[in-house]
């Protein structure tokens, strides 16, 4: 019985008197990567290209083992079918060059806690080492009903770290908008009479005021444009999904009538001339980095940890400390009464008041008669 064909591989071809040794390809054949014996990441993108071009060029048998089948024919066969629906791409990418780095040369049945413990090491962050297993297990599963391979295998995941749910007071919060506002471009080291920030300004009062997704926030439009969301400032709606996009269950965006000192300033800012929430030069503006460097210079030490979903936190809870109702509340915020209730709760002033009140009356311990 013939030996079964091991999958493409990575070996590292020794160096001689008049040559380095250098990462060959072994796929029945060799191929040169042109890496060498240092350039080990490289090499393995070099491996996953051989790989993918072969898999879509001439796809292989149905129905393989873990032992045959590479993780790096698996990724791109996972990246072949999303493509065109990921809704952000070159963030997938980024994520499978991390995964193919590691593992390129490693097969299915590679995969086991160990060697994921040892990826998720390897990482500098362990949220994005757990964003990129899920990718890696999204991938295993659509190979196994893809019928790719026959085995099923188990990817292992980081713990889920605990989420930031920091937000800020309104001392704060008027510091950010104030600073933002005033802010001036400086140029040869004067300043002139140009806003540098004031996109941020206005990322900063739509955020709080709708407790968007970051987003939603700045790629919204004043006009209907495919894929964006839009303000309808004649009917004071923000639609905060595009139109016809599949939006996530854990990532709803309802349509919510907006707060009428907010739709002041979103009129104004039009009437201004502008045709995005948040834009920068006429174009709209990811705030990222521009925020990042105002609450660093605004609040200093005060302000590690502070993210741009840290104006979603925000106002979730002013919502709750306003004892807003929570089906309300929950319904304008695109998330469920219950995690609502569960991450923020503890700011409404009625939580648990019927059990202190019933230990400050006395009723505690009594049996009711």
């Amino acid at each position: 019985m013939s030996r079964a064909r091991k999958p493409a591989r990575l070996w590292l071809r020794p160096g001689g008197k008049d040559r380095e040794a250098v990462w060959i390809i072994l796929d029945g054949k060799q191929y040169s990567t042109g890496c060498g014996q240092h350039d080990r990441g490289q090499a393995e993108q070099a491996l996953a290209q051989h790989i993918a071009k072969r898999f879509l060029e001439k796809p292989a048998e149905k129905h393989r083992a873990a032992s045959e089948v590479s993780v790096a024919e698996v990724i791109a066969h996972y990246l072949l079918v999303k493509e065109d629906g990921a809704r952000r791409p070159k963030e997938l990418a980024a994520r499978a060059r991390a995964l193919v780095a590691f593992w390129g040369d490693k097969t299915l049945d590679d995969i086991t806690t160990g060697t994921c413990a040892a990826y998720a090491k390897q990482r500098s962050s362990q949220t994005m080492a757990r964003r990129e297993l899920e990718d890696l297990r999204a991938a295993c599963r659509m190979a196994i009903a893809d019928k790719v391979t026959r085995h099923a295998v188990t990817v292992t995941l980081p713990a889920k770290p605990k989420g930031r749910i920091r937000h800020l007071d309104r001392g704060h919060m008027a510091k950010l908008i104030w600073s933002a506002y005033r802010k001036r471009e400086v140029q040869r080291s004067v300043p002139t009479t140009k806003k540098a920030t004031l996109h941020v300004a206005r990322f900063l009062i739509t955020s709080l005021y709708t407790g968007s997704r970051s987003a939603r926030v700045w790629q919204a439009s004043f006009t209907r444009q495919a894929g964006r969301p839009y303000v309808d400032l004649e009917a004071g709606v923000y639609y905060r999904a595009a139109e016809d996009e599949d939006v996530a269950v854990n990532k709803q965006a309802p349509p919510v009538r907006l707060p009428g000192r907010l739709l002041a300033h979103l009129r104004r800012w039009h009437r201004l001339g502008a045709k995005y929430v948040v834009e920068y030069h006429g174009r709209p503006a990811d705030p990222k980095r521009a925020f990042r460097n105002l609450v660093d210079d605004v609040l200093g030490e005060e302000g590690k940890g502070i993210v741009r979903h840290t104006m979603r936190h925000t106002a979730a809870t002013w919502l709750m400390q306003g004892g807003v109702d929570m089906w309300q509340a929950a319904g304008y915020l695109g998330m469920t009464k219950e995690t609502l209730e569960k991450t923020y709760g503890h700011h409404h002033p009625d939580h648990q008041g019927e059990v202190g009140d019933a230990f400050t009356s006395g009723r505690a311990g009594r049996v009711r008669q």
